[in-house]
């Protein structure tokens, strides 16, 4: 029996430790839609990354359609209301003065708007994403539009309950770790904050960074990303939502068959 265990706590160790060989990053680039140069730009970027497109934008549909072609993963950029007074910048932004109903009509029109993608985080939402009442539809919507669809909540504000409402809604959720460029005119800001994702990914096992568009973060990031693939592996984040529940079932699996043959 003690034989049997060490086997099969020898297996278990040997499993996971291959599961988990590298730190995973995970890299959302947002605000695509507003240019198509800009897009191409960050599209080829080194390493499996997720994009994120504002719908009614000049160039979403056919950002959208490149990225899926170069075989990109790409998700909605949903517009939401934030703190910051004044009139919402898209026109297809939700916003507290919306009735359920047409909640619900804007979220369905929105994920109607760009083709293919796999998952949704918020634009903005700084105001919207604190308001569970809101955030509950929104995510219902979601679940009953495609129940594959993910949501990232991108935490623009420490008082979100947007993956809450997610996870209550069983639609599959994840929350972003790092911004990368909330200071983009500072290089030595996003080197800080890209040193920060590895750290975090390096600690946890896996990190989200959210990054946009800029050109000192485009810069950097071609310089950086290279140079770290031997000690790091990227996912999309469907791939890491799917990484992710598979580490979730390795121990009890592997418990059970312990608990099994203890009996034996």
């Amino acid at each position: 029996m003690i034989r049997t265990l060490a086997l099969l706590l020898g297996s278990l160790f040997v499993t996971t430790s291959t599961n988990a060989e590298k730190p995973v990053l995970a890299l959302v680039i947002d605000d695509l839609g507003y240019s198509f140069e800009l897009a191409k730009q960050v599209l080829n970027l080194p390493g499996k990354h997720t994009f994120a497109i504002i719908p009614d934008t000049t160039y979403d549909k056919k950002i959208a359609e490149f990225a899926h072609q170069n075989g990109h993963e790409i998700m909605l950029h949903m517009p939401m209301q934030s703190l910051a007074s004044g009139k919402n910048i898209e026109t297809s932004t939700l916003d507290e003065s919306m009735s359920e109903d047409e909640i619900t009509s804007n979220v369905d029109y929105m994920l109607k708007e760009i083709p293919y993608i796999q998952g949704i985080n918020n634009h903005m939402g700084s105001k919207l994403t604190g308001m569970g009442y809101i955030m509950r539809p929104i995510m219902e919507s979601i679940k009953k539009f495609n129940g594959k669809l993910y949501f990232l909540d991108s935490r623009t504000t420490a008082l979100s309950q947007a993956y809450q409402q997610a996870l209550r809604a069983r639609v599959p959720s994840l929350k972003r770790d790092i911004f990368l460029d909330y200071d983009h005119t500072n290089p030595e800001s996003i080197s800080f904050q890209y040193q920060l994702w590895l750290d975090k990914a390096s600690k946890n096992g896996s990190a989200i960074a959210i990054a946009h568009p800029y050109s000192s973060t485009i810069e950097l990031l071609k310089e950086k990303l290279t140079q770290i693939s031997s000690d790091y592996q990227f996912m999309t984040l469907s791939q890491l939502i799917n990484y992710q529940q598979q580490e979730k079932t390795t121990w009890p699996r592997y418990l059970s068959h312990l608990q099994k043959d203890l009996k034996n």
